[in-house]
């Protein structure tokens, strides 16, 4: 079972993003940036520790990092968005079916991806 937190009832109505970033300070950075905008986020130290929760699976929106090896692929049908620093590198990997935001992330592209997915 993964580290989320029992959701609050604040929580009910704002979308889950799972946050799989293996760099604690750029996955701490983003969950800080993701909650102020409004959203729910589970951000587990552990990757692996998801694969089996239901609250996890059940993300409106996955962000991973493209630092995690191997890269998880879009589970479900849910937006999937990655963060890369060489998107011809995901082409490279036959990563397919996701939304890129390149890095390093200095504007808010993230956050309009986001709210770009989640209203489609």
């Amino acid at each position: 079972m993964c580290d989320r937190p029992v959701p609050s009832d604040g929580d009910a109505v704002r979308p889950l993003i799972l946050l799989l970033v293996d760099d604690e300070p750029l996955r701490e950075a983003l969950k800080f940036s993701l909650e102020t905008d409004g959203y729910a986020v589970n951000a587990p130290d552990c990757v692996d520790a998801c694969a089996a929760c239901v609250e996890c699976r059940a993300a409106a929106c996955v962000v991973i990092d493209d630092g995690l090896s191997p890269l998880p692929p879009p589970a479900g049908g849910r937006p999937t968005i990655v963060l890369t620093g060489d998107p011809e590198r995901l082409i490279r990997r036959g990563v397919v079916g996701v939304t890129v935001v390149e890095k390093p992330l200095l504007d808010d592209a993230l956050a309009r991806e986001l709210s770009h997915l989640l209203r489609a």
